[in-house]
């Protein structure tokens, strides 16, 4: 047993953990490992967007982008999904990671207009990049198996953590964080939009969470899958559709529930949620009483006790960000996609 916080990022502690240091989780979990050297990570989402279906304009953006990301400086991984959000657009995303925010700057500088679709007349899709580039010790992963290379886990080059001890509690998530053995990570201001028409940034505020946590059921024999989307999938996406619609009240800014994607129009058998938080803070008190996530968690843990052996992996990661680790920004989307709608009065 190990602390999901590497050697090298733990300090003496001056706020507390949830749990002693004799406690022993239910069930085994890991961490990745990066590289000593890596002091920050960055993730970047790059999406188009139109009325279903994607036309063909939307398309040839995503495959140009895909393109963009072999250049140079290029992300070390780079993934497709796909999405249709609450107004009915479909959405084509690339999800790409870099362990160097100096080649991610470098990159982005020189590719940003390519990106976001400067001068692009007549526009028949919109395109949008929401980009953040935690340090290290603003990021947190937790796998349920340290055989798959999921999201995050795809840039770490020290593999996996052996089983973890911060797991399978309420707040195990703040003390996987190793910037939370010091730092309280409250949220300082509210986002709001620069610009109103064309290409509109949102300017972010300090210590904005955001978690994405993923889904493969590509492993798992007949009965499972049955249990799978019986049980769970069901009480997971109502917790989604929920966060989507109504979870500026309780403190979520935007929520996208994906499905993995070839990029030739395949899905694959994968699924992730990614959503934007006020605060850490906010996600918690989501996590631990909302009964959207109660549900979530009492299905899975029947599933669990249901499915000896369970062969579905489950992924999760987080990171809490300084305002100047954040980039938002969008060209002819609707009002509500991603952080545009969380900078509306």
């Amino acid at each position: 047993m190990e602390s999901s916080i590497p050697a090298h990022l733990r300090v003496e502690r001056t706020r507390p953990k949830r749990v002693g240091d004799t406690y022993t989780p239910p069930y085994p979990s890991y961490s990745v490992r990066f590289a000593e050297g890596v002091s920050q990570l960055v993730c970047a989402f790059f999406g188009v967007q139109s009325r279903r279906p994607l036309s063909s304009g939307a398309r040839s953006a995503s495959a140009a982008m895909w393109e963009l990301c072999a250049q140079d400086d290029g992300p070390i991984s780079r993934e497709y999904a796909v999405h249709t959000d609450e107004q009915g657009f479909d959405n084509q995303i690339i999800i790409a990671y870099w362990d160097d925010a100096d080649a991610y700057g470098r990159w982005f500088e020189k590719h940003r207009g390519a990106l976001i679709g400067v001068g692009l007349t007549p526009p028949d899709h919109g395109r949008w990049i929401e980009a953040f580039s935690p340090e290290a010790r603003g990021f947190e992963t937790l796998y349920s198996a340290n055989t798959f290379p999921e999201g995050a886990a795809r840039v770490a080059i020290g593999g996996y953590s052996g089983e973890i001890q911060e797991h399978g509690y309420w707040g195990s998530m703040r003390d996987r964080l190793p910037i939370a053995q010091t730092e309280a990570l409250e949220p300082v201001g509210h986002p709001y939009a620069a610009g109103n028409s064309g290409i509109v940034r949102v300017e972010p505020h300090h210590n904005l969470a955001i978690i994405r946590s993923g889904q493969d059921w590509s492993l798992c024999e007949d009965a499972e899958r049955a249990s799978y989307f019986g049980d769970v999938e069901p009480q997971l996406k109502a917790g989604m559709d929920f966060l989507t619609t109504d979870g500026a009240s309780i403190g979520c800014y935007a929520n996208r529930y994906m499905t993995s994607s070839d990029g030739d129009g395949t899905v694959l058998e994968q699924s992730f949620g990614l959503s934007f938080w006020h605060s850490l803070e906010d996600m918690e008190r989501w996590a631990e009483s909302h009964p959207t996530h109660v549900a979530i968690f009492m299905a899975a843990m029947k599933f669990l006790q249901a499915n000896a052996g369970a062969r579905l992996r489950l992924s999760h990661e987080v990171a809490v960000v300084s305002r100047g680790q954040q980039y938002y920004e969008y060209n002819n989307c609707h009002a509500t996609t991603g952080m545009l709608g969380a900078s509306r009065p």
